[in-house]
């Protein structure tokens, strides 16, 4: 713990003093959420205000420790105490999950779990499928679902062909509609939902601001992955399924204080197999163009 924290101080004064560098969006491997708390005390050091920090989560494997939809939950090592933090910093955070019931999500994981405070979700609510407009000037046209701070969003384009609810990166413009932030960070444990945050990114309202994005790619013990028998019925989340490499970007800032350079990434599977899953991205990447509208 003490030399990661050592590391990324080194490389985030780095970066402070090379504003001239392009930020790269490259996932960094972490083994626990306590990373990402170790990367936000210290951007918070630099003098960067709580206020300005957006936090996007993933559910399953990140807040959960199981990576499927499955009863009973347990929480994730340490974060709770995460959760913690960023709430007493003032540090904007969301839910963003891929599953196609958000009703289910948020009883069955965020409820039972006891964190519902957290992100203001109402129990037993059944959520409404609504039409969302994003990006600069709204150019961006989104459904899902939407819980306090727990969103679940896929493209209005061909809506009914793609199971997934991917386009993660948007949902702090949906519940923060009046913030504009200048870092946000993204954990997920699937490499393919990093890759879809990252090529939406740049048709982010808060990019277009030079905000800066650094995504976090969660790696999943053995232990925590679930037997296709444990699984409820509910159609599977994107993390369940193995990686699918997508080709990388530079995500450009014009904000003065970039976040960490990139770091090395493998994409490799995260969790096990499934079937129809290459079918699946192949339909998806068809339709949604790796989560970039077309329209």
């Amino acid at each position: 713990m003490f030399l990661s924290k050592v590391f990324a101080t080194v490389t985030l004064l780095f970066t402070l003093n090379m504003n001239f560098l392009p930020l790269h969006a490259d996932p960094i491997p972490i083994e626990s959420i306590d990373d990402v708390v170790t990367h936000v005390r210290i951007l918070r050091e630099t003098g960067i205000k709580a206020e300005d920090i957006g936090i996007i989560l993933d559910c399953h494997g990140v807040v959960t420790r199981e990576t499927q939809h499955a009863t009973p939950h347990t929480l994730k090592d340490n974060i709770l105490g995460a959760l913690d933090y960023f709430k007493k910093e003032g540090i904007s955070v969301v839910i963003a999950t891929a599953w196609d019931s958000l009703d289910d999500v948020v009883q069955n994981a965020i409820v039972e779990l006891g964190l519902g405070h957290f992100f203001d979700v109402i129990p037993y609510q059944k959520s409404e499928l609504e039409d969302f407009s994003v990006g600069c000037e709204g150019a961006i046209k989104l459904r899902g679902y939407k819980n306090g701070r727990v969103v679940a969003l896929k493209s209005v384009t061909h809506f009914d062909r793609i199971r997934y609810f991917r386009r993660k990166v948007f949902a702090l413009e949906i519940v923060y509609p009046g913030k504009v932030f200048s870092h946000i960070y993204g954990i997920d444990d699937d490499s393919y939902n990093l890759g879809i945050i990252e090529k939406d990114f740049p048709s982010t309202r808060h990019s277009s601001e030079g905000c800066s994005l650094t995504l976090f790619h969660l790696k999943t013990p053995a232990a925590d992955l679930l037997p296709s028998s444990s699984v409820s019925g509910l159609s599977s989340s994107a993390s369940q399924h193995p990686s699918t490499q997508i080709p990388s970007t530079q995500v450009p800032s014009s904000h003065p204080h970039p976040d960490l350079p990139p770091i090395a990434f493998e994409h490799h599977s995260d969790n096990g197999s499934s079937t129809d899953y290459e079918t699946d991205c192949e339909r998806e990447q068809f339709y949604d163009g790796y989560g970039v509208d077309d329209e």
